[in-house]
């Protein structure tokens, strides 16, 4: 059983290295596949795949709470594997929304799909962005499990919180620790208490008291409503004293933008006033920010993976410096750039980053890189980021399917 356990999921092989980012690894991963050839891992259904693994919820009907390619790529990785272990395909059910815009474009997911679901069209406020409506659905039909993939609803908390409330199983983390990580300045303050390095922003020195033990008595950290506001300018006037303590040129963020929206870089103090109002007019009511800015710096991120009980790797990591309007264009991997040793060392913060906010399911940690070899964090992108593919080609590892086995409750040890 043991030897069963630790060979039928493709990642677990993994576990227990030092570092992801070797390529020697890959050579390792395909001998050891290789090996496995002759053996038979294959279970019957879902319900006992469970049971011979050591989960705790069978998921054999998923929601996708998304469309398009998300959709797409999310039935066509977990089939996949289903007919891997038990030899059909269709072993898990997918229900899908299908706006009027969708049918009527006769989408490729809404053909893949075993059940769909109309849903009003218009901005995706109505649909797959919103929250309430997807819980209703998942409770109407019902499922066991829901995945939102990436954009729309994938990175608000209270998805996962209003699952949870319903016993439903959301495919990523826990509210709090999507709240913890995946908002930009909560994330930076949870850093700074872990000791990684940051570039200077409105939130320097500010720290949640954490130690070792906490970690292994299973504490997850918090940041405290004030805390949080500290890090955060509140104006024009307090952004502007903020740039000065950090020194031109600096970026002025909202906490919740993304995508090349809701960031502005900014030379002088001439310029603040202007480019503080565009940010907030872009992400209305986010919290905002000020940070210095890097400059001649590549855009680093490590690809982490946790399961249900406080255990968290590392999967390789991408370089995507090469962007344009803040938004990314092309995706390299694995980061060649930074010496392995450097990147090692990103990639231990990032998992002690997961594990100090106990997160689960497949994460993000982005870093800044600098010509002199520093490093410095940026933030957590809590969900499955579009550009996965690229870690699958080099770490064959199917990551909806990882996904969706770390919802039904299988371990990465024992």
């Amino acid at each position: 059983m043991d030897e069963e356990r630790r060979s039928s999921l493709n990642w677990l092989q993994y576990l227990k290295r030092p570092s992801m980012s070797g390529l020697h690894l890959v050579k390792k991963g395909r001998e050891q596949r290789k090996m496995d050839l002759h053996r038979d891992f294959t279970v019957a259904s879902p319900a006992e795949f469970v049971t011979r693994f050591g989960g705790n919820l069978v998921i054999d009907k998923v929601l996708i709470a998304n469309n398009g390619i998300a959709a797409v790529k999310c039935m066509r990785s977990i089939r996949r594997w289903s007919y891997e272990m038990f030899r059909n395909e269709r072993a898990i059910r997918f229900v899908v929304m299908v706006t009027p815009e969708d049918l009527k474009a006769n989408a490729e997911y809404i053909k893949m799909a075993d059940h769909y679901v109309p849903v009003p069209g218009g901005a995706n406020n109505n649909n797959y962005a919103n929250v309430e409506l997807i819980v209703d659905i998942a409770k109407r039909i019902p499922v066991q499990a829901v995945w939102a993939g990436w954009g729309h609803a994938s990175e608000n908390p209270k998805l996962p919180e209003l699952l949870q409330k319903a016993g439903i199983c959301f495919l990523g983390p826990s509210s709090k620790a999507m709240w913890a990580l995946g908002d930009k300045v909560a994330s930076s303050i949870v850093a700074q208490s872990a000791d990684i390095p940051i570039l200077p922003w409105s939130g320097s020195g500010l720290r949640v008291e954490w130690a070792e033990e906490d970690q292994r008595l299973g504490h997850v950290i918090s940041v405290p409503a004030e805390l949080y506001a500290r890090g955060c300018v509140r104006d024009v006037d307090d952004g502007l004293a903020g740039a000065e303590r950090i020194g031109y040129p600096v970026v002025i963020k909202a906490s919740e933008g993304g995508g090349g929206k809701g960031i502005r870089k900014v030379e002088s103090a001439e310029d603040f006033a202007g480019s503080f109002r565009q940010v907030q007019v872009e992400v209305p009511g986010s919290p905002i920010f000020v940070m210095q800015l890097a400059q001649h710096a590549r855009h680093l991120e490590v690809q982490i993976l946790a399961d249900q009980y406080g255990n968290a790797i590392s999967l390789f990591g991408r370089d995507c410096s090469v962007q344009r309007r803040h938004q990314k264009i092309i995706e390299e991997a694995p980061a060649t750039i930074a010496a392995p040793s450097t990147f090692e060392q990103m990639e231990k913060y990032a998992v002690r980053l997961a594990k100090m906010v106990g997160y689960v399911s497949t994460g993000t940690v982005e870093y800044l890189y600098s010509e002199d070899g520093s490093f410095h964090f940026l933030e957590l992108n809590p969900r499955l980021q579009v550009e996965h593919p690229c870690t699958e080609m080099i770490g064959d590892v199917n990551l909806p399917a990882a996904q969706l086995q770390i919802g039904m409750g299988i371990p990465f040890t024992e």
